[in-house]
């Protein structure tokens, strides 16, 4: 007990630093902080450096067995380097780290031996008298290497505008420097735990402050873009709305000219029923489906009059299916079946109660050559795609083309229907 209390005593000033830098990181576990795992290995490397040098003052003050001190010496050469090259690790964007550890463990392994005997570095007479090594330099000229490339890339930093990182690298770097001068001089003794403990609390600050500002930044963003999105939203719900009333406007301004009057009405009809349901999965009728398709056809007979031909064969219009389920289809067959032909053709719309359900059936039949670009199949994929993903709803409806002599057949098959008179007739 007395000896915990004696270690706290000679270490109190590190063991406040690196308790409160423990609490911090505990209590913001949860931020994923980048380097944070750094700061967890200097932490730990600190604590133990704080163990040997306690170690090395009960070896002299109670004149402890001499090993005591080789195992304290071969400890703290070991991690004083390490400490600097973990430094590097957090500080530096290094792409070949391994290369840094090379001089680590040349240094690491003079230390070692030294333990039987070698005197490389550090060696101790019975009385605890150090003796210098002959290659005592060598741990130094390891650390002020590493420094070195601290302040190489404290320099880098200023050149590419990270300021603020430079600065927390020059003052670890600038703290370590003077610390071991100090401590050479006997100036100061065994504050270099104090300084490294010190030097990562503010830098895990710096690393908080950093993540802090990413996070606001990304919230920052994300505020950017829901803003954008409210916007755009607006403008849709806007735009759909002046266009269909400009439309209503200059209709009635043609009402001596029957035929504008209707093309009118029928281009106001068809971009409504565009604008209602792009992007919805609710159930209209088919009968409402078939105005829809009925006012597209109107229009595009005006451009190909004789060239288009439309042909109706309805059974039963009182059921209900997703809306632009088969709208899409019909114009699928007029751009790429009718008009890329010479001579246009035939679109036929087909509906028929069976047993398993309701069939619905868009064929185009066309006349002369067919002239497709590798663009227009395109666009007919992407449609029938999105006919797909409107019939998936439920897994209740299913959609196949079916290649034909003079076109295709696209069919689609509702297995479960419901009817216009039942109950929950917007559910498919």
């Amino acid at each position: 007990m007395n000896i915990i209390i004696e270690f706290i005593g000679q270490s109190y000033m590190t063991l406040m630093l690196l308790l409160g830098l423990i609490i911090i990181m505990l209590v913001n576990r949860r931020i994923k902080i980048d380097g944070v795992q750094y700061v967890w290995a200097i932490a730990s490397l600190v604590f133990i450096i704080t163990v040997c040098e306690y170690a090395e003052y009960w070896c002299d003050t109670y004149n402890k067995p001499v090993w005591i001190r080789y195992v304290k010496s071969a400890i703290t050469y070991s991690l004083n380097p390490l400490m600097i090259l973990l430094e590097l690790f957090l500080i530096a964007p290094i792409k070949h780290k391994v290369l840094l550890i090379i001089p680590y463990i040349f240094n690491v392994t003079l230390a070692i031996a030294d333990l039987f005997g070698a005197n490389f570095i550090y060696a101790y007479a019975d009385d605890h008298t150090f003796i210098s090594g002959k290659l005592k330099i060598i741990p130094a000229i390891v650390v002020c290497f590493y420094i070195l490339l601290l302040n190489f890339y404290s320099t880098k930093f200023i050149k590419s505008g990270e300021r603020s990182k430079a600065v927390i690298v020059f003052f670890m770097s600038f703290t370590t420097i003077i610390t071991v001068i100090l401590e050479y001089e006997n100036i100061i003794v065994n504050h270099t735990t104090e300084v490294a403990a010190m030097e990562m609390l503010i830098y895990y600050f710096y690393l908080a402050a950093i993540q802090h500002s990413k996070v606001q930044q990304k919230l920052h963003e994300s505020e950017l873009t829901l803003e954008r999105q409210n916007n755009e939203l607006l403008m849709a719900q806007i735009q759909p709305h002046f266009i269909n009333n400009s439309l209503l406007a200059i209709q009635a301004r043609c009402i001596d000219y029957p035929e504008i009057y209707d093309s009118i009405r029928n281009f106001s009809r068809y971009l409504r029923s565009n604008f209602d349901n792009i992007g919805n999965t609710h159930s209209i009728t088919f009968e409402q489906e078939l105005k829809n398709i009925k006012a597209y056809l109107a229009l595009e007979k005006m451009n190909f009059g004789d060239r288009l031909t439309v042909e109706y064969d309805i059974d039963n219009e009182d059921f209900m299916l997703p809306a632009l389920s088969v709208e899409p289809l019909v114009e699928n067959a007029v751009r790429h079946g009718v008009a890329a032909r010479e001579n246009g053709g035939v679109v036929q719309i087909i509906q028929r109660d069976e047993e398993g359900g309701i069939t619905i059936e868009v064929r185009d039949i066309g006349r002369g050559k067919l002239n497709l670009t590798e663009k227009q199949e395109k666009r007919r994929g992407i449609g029938v795609a999105n006919v797909r993903a409107r019939l998936a709803v439920r897994n209740k409806g299913e959609l196949v083309l079916i290649p034909e002599n003079n076109g295709y057949c696209a069919r689609i098959t509702l297995k479960d229907v419901k009817y216009a008179n039942e109950k929950g007739e917007n559910d498919l």
